[in-house]
């Protein structure tokens, strides 16, 4: 990343936090942690929190400039299994994270400044066992601007609701669709509910849920595609009509969960919980880099800045921002009737986003366990050759 010049841009990130958006990356290694560049950007405003999973540590890991390799010597020599040595990597890194963003979680007041942490993957559909490992992690790490990552399937609606009634403060991941957000904001409502009747201090409990933005287009578009295939050539005007939807699905969606946002947490139940000290569940807008290329490169960026809200930035959105970013406020609130009327048209054709979600959901679900497998196994050939 270019940490200077991004630096020098910082003004580009400051406004978004101005909008009521917060910028964080979506990145960590022990390599911006100890350099100092992690720091460098949280002092100038750039990026207020930070987000993991385990593709994104299983690349840290192999990066053979990072001293992951001295660290996991050292775990070794303690007879630690691969998964030992992977919690404790993980859990040393958001520490480190969790301290150099603290002065952003008491500036905010705790609204801003955190780090997430994914339970493992493989053990997401035991709720239990998720429960039991997000509160060991919580508890190990010791930090309140800390969020346990737990994705939103139906298993993980009840760890979520669990882990809000203990006061453990919870990333919501995975979700693709309106159902999906509907489901994880009513878990966080209750979740509160449940805490307050215990007893605790819903001013200390936090939560973001995050939807997922560019894989929708991906796989819509080649849905889309394969439908301009199948039409009959003479019937120019219908798939010109398809053509015209293509990459316009994520952020219609996206701009219609936002709204949902807006009217869950102005609604009744949620006012009333407010009023007893609770937070809102801030919506966080993830997966924003461009997937295809022919695409404009902040298009999953500067339509959907909203109040109280979040956007994850891989390292190379940054840069674009810092470079060409054309910022305006509540750019999420905007043109609602048309991304219904975007929806509508794909539903005529045959395409359900709240079908498209729990495909993408389930497809996500592998892929950080894949990403979870990789990892371990990079840690066991690391080991093998010290």
């Amino acid at each position: 990343m270019k940490i200077d010049f991004i630096a020098s841009k910082s003004e580009q990130f400051k406004k978004l936090t101005f909008y009521g958006q917060s910028p964080w990356l979506d990145n960590i290694s022990r390599c911006m942690i100890n350099s100092g560049e992690l720091e460098k950007l949280i002092r100038n405003g750039v990026i207020t929190g930070i987000t993991s999973n385990p593709s994104i540590f299983e690349k840290a890991i192999n990066s053979e400039k990072c001293g992951y390799p001295e660290a996991i010597k050292s775990l070794l020599q303690k007879n630690l299994t691969p998964f030992q040595i992977y919690d404790a990597i993980t859990r040393d890194d958001i520490k480190s994270t969790a301290l150099l963003l603290k002065p952003v979680y008491e500036k905010s007041g705790g609204r801003d400044g955190f780090v997430s942490i994914e339970v493992a993957p493989n053990i997401a559909t035991n709720v239990s066992t998720s429960i039991s490992e997000a509160q060991r992690i919580f508890s190990l790490i010791d930090e309140k601007n800390v969020l346990i990552k737990i994705p939103a399937t139906n298993e993980g609606l009840e760890v979520i609701s669990a882990l809000i009634s203990r006061g453990i403060n919870v990333n919501a991941t995975l979700m693709f669709s309106r159902n999906h957000y509907i489901a994880v904001s009513n878990a966080y409502i209750g979740g509160l509910k449940k805490a307050l009747e215990s007893g605790l201090n819903l001013r200390d409990i936090h939560s973001v849920a995050s939807i997922f933005i560019s894989r929708v287009d991906t796989y819509v578009d080649k849905l889309l595609n394969e439908l301009i295939t199948d039409t009959d050539t003479s019937a120019s005007a219908k798939k010109e009509n398809i053509m015209n939807l293509r990459g316009k699905a994520a952020v219609a969606n996206s701009k219609i969960i936002f709204n949902e946002y807006k009217e869950t947490f102005h609604g009744a139940e949620f006012m009333t919980l407010k009023a007893k000290g609770a937070n809102m569940q801030r919506l966080l807008f993830a997966s924003t880099s461009t997937k295809d290329p022919s695409y404009y490169d902040l298009k999953y960026v500067e339509p959907l800045i909203g109040r109280n809200t979040v956007s994850t930035l891989p390292d190379e959105t940054i840069e674009h921002i810092a470079d060409h970013g054309r910022l305006s406020p509540d750019t999420a609130s905007q043109e609602l009737e048309n991304s219904n009327k975007i929806i509508a048209e794909l539903s005529e054709l045959g395409i359900d986003l709240d079908e498209v979600g729990e495909k993408l959901q389930e497809d996500g679900v592998k892929s950080f366990e894949n990403s979870y497998d990789k990892l371990l196994d990079s840690i066991k050939n690391i080991s093998r050759n010290i």
